[in-house]
């Protein structure tokens, strides 16, 4: 897939999908196809035109037919977010849903590439660019800002302490327009993997458009005054010039996006420059002008569906299969009305109209409100509760449709372009300083419980009911709940390893960086080698380092487990670049012929779920323990952590904490990758094995906070005081494990 990143759907905007009804001679090929920009009531004909009366924007009562309005773009408009609200809701019924994004980027492009190249020759170069970012600001950024508003107080009063400055970062991205960039460097943060869900996360794909607004009017600008300064350009024509252009701009784009998914599917997703192709493609159609076509219109939309069936989540995107919705997109869009039973006829009915008129506020509102009522209720969300959020989201957005969106399209009081601009920078400079103020609200409030706690000595207190000793004495409830200061603390509780100085290696090149702890005079060398769980395990071999007299080495690397098979995905949420898989495989080959020769001991660590359904061989862990072995090492493996919920979902320890004291999963969901092991054990009879389940669990659940900490820093790494406090209890199992291992 391009991302196991979760996938927001599209941002349906609300340019007019208006037809023009009467056009200059010279330009009637592109008006046929091209966004007409409704005009003031005492508009009047201009250059041989026929001033168009008033149209009421989408969605608006009407005073009379909506001639002008093409009832296939709405119709696009509603299939589109509609697939993506079903996406998101229920995606197991819509796996592609999420490809609705594709059919805006196309109506996008296709709406605003006429309107430019007709605005240019209406109202001269020197006016057009205000004009046309003054349009953008009218009906764009009010109920954008406002959803994002909204959603910064919402989170202040629901959501954890811990994710404020996660959520403030997003929103300024969000106010900004640079979304999209914030999420794909977080897909190839592998500190990000787990993180939970931001209300802001569907900004990406607006994000993707206004930058597109900003170059697309500048490059067809500069166009038409070079078509209009050269005499041999001149003589080609400007649609040549333009079109020409365009070609080039979608064919770079489209190689683009082919490479980028292949070599960095994480982020290939939401950059900008493997999207473009998709508003170039619009913009291409609406320069051909072509319409009536019939049949075509279906066959998109067939092409559309297909899409939405046979892509998802794990289909390698945008690259070759973003051409299914885009080429769907661009055929709905030369068909026009055709027949009794064309697209345009079908769709014209009321209710898919009115869902394409209010289709931006139905996508601004559905994704914040489906992550924030579950937090807010304190459960998952049923089936009944999902449909109830549909309606809600309806309501809602019908209302900031009527109440926000035409006001401020409509209105007087942003009528001139400079009243436009200024208002919109102004309430982008407020709700991006609200954003900021958030972000730093919540950081001061972690580094005040982290230093609180650090200054009570926390992590290495001896106390022999804190953290993992609770399990070993007799203690009140190990299980009970976590204090909140204590939960919100635990969100900066990084192991020694991943602290700074940081000595496990991160995703970047490879590298010979380790770590190394326990006693620098002891005669043996245990060397721990795995991913970042290994890493989390720090500060316990550290303990038991120095109990048991050895050296410790600790050999980590982000998202780069102890296999030798060929560099593959890991099974987790974050899908991998090419670069970090060779690195990973260059890693550990470093490992086993550097370092494995001068351990006594390798005590494996790793996150094997991904390998628990059987789909992946284990040959690679196999091969690891054979050679260390050959390499004269006694293997210790070391089980899997449990994990927060499923294979590739995560629920946040300190933030679940925060909220409810105690967060637990059950066993069967939790200890997946006790298969693996027991896989392992089958290939290598003799291995010797160190179960970690009761340090975590009892016989039904695995728990979030143990003895008064929190087990976890994130959603699946150990906390560093709760790493701290099993060090007692690894040394036992070291000593033991090591016995056996003969």
């Amino acid at each position: 897939m391009a991302a196991r990143y979760p996938r927001p759907g599209p941002s349906p905007r609300r340019e007019a999908a208006v037809v023009p009804r009467a056009a200059a001679p010279d330009a009637s090929a592109r008006a046929r196809c091209g966004y007409r920009e409704p005009v003031p009531n005492d508009a009047r004909a201009r250059d041989g035109r026929t001033a168009e009366a008033p149209v009421p924007p989408p969605g608006a009562a009407p005073a009379g037919p909506r001639h002008g309005v093409r009832a296939d773009i709405q119709g696009l408009r509603a299939l589109a977010v509609a697939s993506v609200v079903v996406f998101h809701f229920w995606p197991s019924v819509l796996p592609g849903g999420f490809t609705g994004v594709d059919v805006f980027f196309v109506v996008s492009g296709f709406l605003i590439t006429g309107q430019i190249l007709r605005d240019v020759d209406r109202f001269g170069a020197g006016a057009f660019a205000a004009r046309f970012w003054a349009a953008r600001a009218r009906r764009i950024l009010p109920a954008a800002l406002l959803v994002v508003a909204v959603v910064l107080v919402a989170s202040w009063a629901v959501m954890p302490v811990s994710r404020w400055p996660g959520v403030g970062a997003h929103a300024l991205s969000s106010a900004l327009s640079l979304e999209n960039w914030r999420l794909a460097a977080e897909a190839v943060d592998y500190g990000a993997e787990g993180a939970a869900s931001s209300p802001y996360q569907h900004y990406w794909s607006l994000s993707v458009e206004e930058q597109f607004y900003v170059v697309w009017p500048l490059l067809l600008l500069a166009l038409t005054l070079l078509v209009r300064r050269s005499g041999g350009l001149a003589r080609l024509g400007r649609r040549t010039v333009v079109g020409a252009v365009m070609g080039a701009v979608l064919v770079t784009s489209l190689a683009y996006s082919f490479v980028v998914t292949a070599h960095d599917p994480g982020a290939a997703y939401f950059v900008t420059p493997a999207r473009i192709w998709q508003l170039a493609a619009g913009g291409l159609v609406a320069l051909l002008a072509v319409r009536g076509v019939r049949g075509v219109p279906w066959a998109g939309v067939a092409l559309i569906g297909v899409g939405f069936v046979l892509i998802d989540t794990d289909t390698p995107y945008p690259g070759l299969a973003a051409l299914l919705p885009t080429v769907g997109a661009c055929l709905v869009l030369v068909g026009g009305p055709t027949g009794r039973f064309s697209f345009d006829r079908l769709t014209s009915a009321r209710p898919v109209q009115h869902l394409g008129d209010i289709s931006y506020s139905v996508y601004l509102w559905h994704w914040p409100l489906l992550v924030l009522t579950p937090i807010a209720l304190g459960r998952d969300l049923t089936t009944v509760d999902l449909v109830l959020l549909v309606a809600v989201t309806l309501a809602v957005s019908e209302l900031s449709y009527r109440l926000v969106e035409q006001p401020f399209r409509r209105g007087r009081a942003l009528r001139t372009p400079a009243r436009a601009c200024v208002a919109g920078a102004v309430s982008i400079a407020l709700v991006a300083t609200a954003a900021v103020q958030l972000e730093h609200r919540g950081d001061a409030r972690i580094e005040a419980a982290a230093a609180e706690l650090a200054q009570a000595g926390t992590r290495g207190a001896q106390d022999d009911c804190r953290g993992g000793a609770a399990l070993d004495h007799d203690c009140a409830d190990p299980f009970g709940p976590v204090a909140a200061d204590v939960a919100l603390a635990a969100s900066s509780d990084l192991p020694v390893a991943s602290s700074e100085p940081r000595c496990s290696d991160d995703t970047g090149p490879f590298s010979t960086v380790v770590c190394r702890y326990g006693d620098p005079k002891g005669r043996r060398t245990l060397l721990l080698w795995g991913n970042s769980h290994a890493s989390a395990w720090s500060d316990a071999v550290a303990v038991a380092g120095k109990r048991l007299g050895w050296k410790v080495v600790v050999a980590s690397r982000s998202g780069c487990p102890a296999n030798l098979d060929l560099p593959s995905t890991t099974g987790g949420p974050r899908e991998q670049s090419t670069a970090e898989l060779e690195a990973c495989a260059e890693r550990n080959r470093w490992v086993l012929s550097t370092l494995v020769p001068k351990a006594d001991v390798v005590l494996m660590s790793d996150l094997r779920a991904g390998w628990a359904d059987g789909s992946r061989s284990i040959d690679g862990f196999v091969e690891a323990i054979e050679q260390s072995r050959e390499a004269g090492a006694k293997v210790v493996w070391l089980g899997d952590v449990p994990l927060t919920d499923g294979v590739l979902t995560r629920v946040d320890g300190p933030q679940c904490l925060q909220l409810h004291g105690q967060c637990s999963n059950p066993v069967s969901k939790a200890l997946v990758a006790r298969v693996v092991t027991e896989r392992v054990v089958e290939r290598v009879p003799d291995l010797s094995v160190i179960d970690v389940t009761s340090r975590f669990c009892d016989d039904e659940r695995c728990y979030s906070g143990i003895g008064g900490v929190s087990v976890y820093f994130d959603g699946l790494h150990l906390s560093g005081t709760y790493s701290h406090s099993l060090g007692p209890w690894l040394a036992r199992e070291l000593k033991a494990a090591v016995r056996r291992a003969g």
